[in-house]
């Protein structure tokens, strides 16, 4: 394969990727976005990060690179951080320490485009790292 080929590819899966994560987690508020995280971090946290894909091929895209592209930090770094601060939020709910102001924060209804976005901007970032 050529590396044109190459490029297509990793592009397509990560569209592919964050099209089912943006699947699964899509709710009308982000409290329904939390309670989506918080059946798959109940059944099993290992299966939690198994629905993320697109971590892993970004992190495998990273590795294969040689560990290099600051770009292609950043995509993982912001993936991780939405991980992780997912996993807090739901910890949070959980125990009952979120402020009343945030938990009407997290009633709010979301655009309609909010839960998709991440199917533009995570692809359109990669592309910009493999092609420099």
């Amino acid at each position: 394969m050529e590396s044109g080929e190459f490029f297509s590819l990793w592009l397509i899966l990560l569209v592919f990727c964050e099209l089912f994560e943006s699947w699964w987690q899509h709710a009308p508020t982000l409290k329904g976005v939390l309670e989506r995280v918080r059946y798959y971090y109940r059944t099993h946290i290992f299966l939690l990060f198994a629905m993320h894909p697109s971590f892993w091929l970004v992190l495998f895209i990273f590795v294969a690179s040689g560990f290099r592209g600051t770009l292609l930090s950043l995509i993982l770094v912001m993936k991780a951080t939405d991980i992780a601060f997912k996993l807090w939020m739901v910890q949070k709910l959980d125990e009952g320490t979120l402020s009343p102001d945030f938990r009407a924060m997290l009633q709010m209804p979301l655009s309609a485009w909010m839960p998709w976005i991440n199917v533009i901007i995570y692809p359109a970032m990669l592309a910009f790292a493999l092609h420099h």
